[in-house]
């Protein structure tokens, strides 16, 4: 799949770039970005709110840092066809690696109909992106994977509704590129696995046009397969990846002989998803919803036997500039997992029982370079020393709140404050609850006068038994402009 992967994405990217050659689009803007960030703090780790929901970019070591850079051109909307690109390059202080991608990619358009391919930085479909703890699917938390994807990405009317119902959704297939970090990190007796392939697809139908009111259902649903699995005792299985494996993964079947006995009694690959749902009410300059994730993590999830888990959230957001524009108030639970048993059927005992989901868990595990794909709440594998490349505590009550606002036209503030109660897991549980509080406050200012400029300090702690007591101080400083443009 990365030769098909990376031969497709050379097609395109030579496809653009003769195109920014001869500057044959009317409306053409070529931007560029870059980023000097630091942390310095104590503790055993960098302070979670500095480090969690930021693309994989920030380590967990107390003190590290990045430098950034990169272009982008972004697609013309309005356009018929209209196609974009980026490239986005960091240098590493105290990271699993010293320089890497962290994105490269082309967009192409046409119409309501949209194709991606290679690495981009993605946030939750239903949550905000800078308030919200994350979504339990995809949140951000880790570094994008490369992949192709189709499907309209954008919202766009379903013929015969007015315009009253709009849909979006895509359907992706992609790779991860942590195999070495997997086999440098992990240490016997632990297991692994290397080389593992990536599916997502999502649907989701929005009710909004000039009402107040407005309304959002929809379904995410992402999987980890094939890969070779290395066992603590030395074997190896080699996971399948053909074109019938791609099938068992769209609609859920059982693996074959050639999958790991695991795929065999279940269905082929590490599987998660959520149904999205909210409603809310809006003004001209302000609007306010509800909005509930149910997770999933089997089929027993998908019928609602975890019904107690999923996260649960309350946003309030405004258009102007003042003191306060936009708060989150969120409830994230894990602890149900649709019961403490895990029984399959067979003659001595012909009753199914399907609990005990163990969430995220997984000879794969949800997670790409040593962080949760999903909400961070659930403790990423690089949190363990050990080397253990699993989650170890999936087991979470946790509540958060998020606000953010100005103090002045050129000077920004957010403030994060979670507090969480953790099990561990359902097979491995913690001897004592363990709690966490974490929290944030950042302020950024952007001085008019040095136009794309902006500068950033925050101040990040944790104190508790999961995570230990940590602290840290983060300053940043971005600039952004434009390096091409024709009209």
């Amino acid at each position: 799949m990365k030769r098909m992967f990376v031969s497709i994405f050379i097609f395109l990217l030579t496809f653009v770039s003769s195109d920014l050659l001869y500057a044959q689009d009317d409306d053409f803007e070529l931007r560029y970005e870059a980023e000097a960030n630091m942390i310095s703090g104590g503790g055993d780790f960098s302070p979670f709110w500095l480090s969690a929901n930021r693309q994989g970019l920030v380590s967990l070591s107390p003190n590290n840092g990045y430098l950034r850079m990169g272009i982008h051109k972004d697609m013309e909307v309005r356009n018929r066809f209209s196609y974009g690109f980026g490239v986005d390059l960091v240098g590493a202080y105290e990271q699993s690696a010293p320089f890497y991608i962290q994105q490269a990619y082309v967009d192409l358009k046409y119409r309501s109909l949209g194709v991606t391919i290679g690495s981009k930085e993605q946030t939750s479909l239903l949550e905000h992106p800078e308030l919200s703890s994350g979504s339990m699917v995809w949140s951000g938390n880790a570094r994008p994977v490369p992949q192709l994807s189709v499907g309209i990405p954008r919202f766009t009317d379903v013929p015969g509704t007015n315009g009253w119902v709009q849909v979006k959704g895509e359907l992706s297939y992609g790779f991860s590129t942590d195999a070495n970090y997997q086999r440098d990190r992990y240490k016997k007796p632990f297991s692994y696995a290397r080389h593992i392939l990536f599916h997502r697809k999502n649907l989701i139908f929005k009710f909004e046009k000039d009402a107040p009111f407005f309304g959002l259902v929809g379904i995410d649903m992402a999987a980890h397969f094939g890969g070779d699995v290395y066992y603590a005792d030395g074997s190896v299985v080699h996971c399948p990846t053909d074109f019938e494996s791609f099938l068992k993964v769209f609609v859920p079947m059982s693996g074959g002989s050639n999958s790991t006995w695991s795929d065999q009694v279940n269905v082929l690959g590490n599987h998660v998803g959520s149904y999205l749902m909210e409603f809310g009410y809006k003004q001209d300059d302000w609007r306010i919803r509800i909005y509930k994730e149910h997770y999933f993590d089997d089929h027993s999830g998908m019928i609602f036997k975890n019904w107690q888990d999923g996260l649960w959230g309350f946003e309030w957001t405004r258009l102007d500039r003042s003191w306060l524009t936009g708060f989150v108030f969120e409830c994230m639970n894990s602890t149900d997992q649709s019961g403490p048993i895990l029984w399959n059927e067979n003659e001595t005992i012909p009753i199914q029982v399907s609990g005990a989901d163990d969430y995220y868990n997984n000879i794969y595990g949800w997670a790409h370079w040593g962080m949760t794909q999903g909400t961070p709440f659930i403790t990423s594998p690089d949190y363990n020393a050990d080397g253990y490349m699993s989650m170890r505590n999936s087991r979470v009550r946790a509540f958060h709140v998020g606000v953010k606002g100005y103090i002045t036209e050129e000077l920004n503030y957010r403030f994060l404050s979670s507090y969480s109660r953790n099990w561990g897991t359902l097979y491995l549980p913690f001897l004592n609850i363990k709690s966490n509080y974490s929290g944030l406050l950042e302020v950024r200012y952007a001085p008019e006068k040095y136009s794309g400029f902006s500068f950033g300090t925050a101040v990040g702690v944790d104190t508790g038994s999961l995570l230990g007591d940590n602290w840290g101080i983060q300053l940043s400083v971005r600039k952004s402009g434009i390096l091409f443009k024709k009209r």
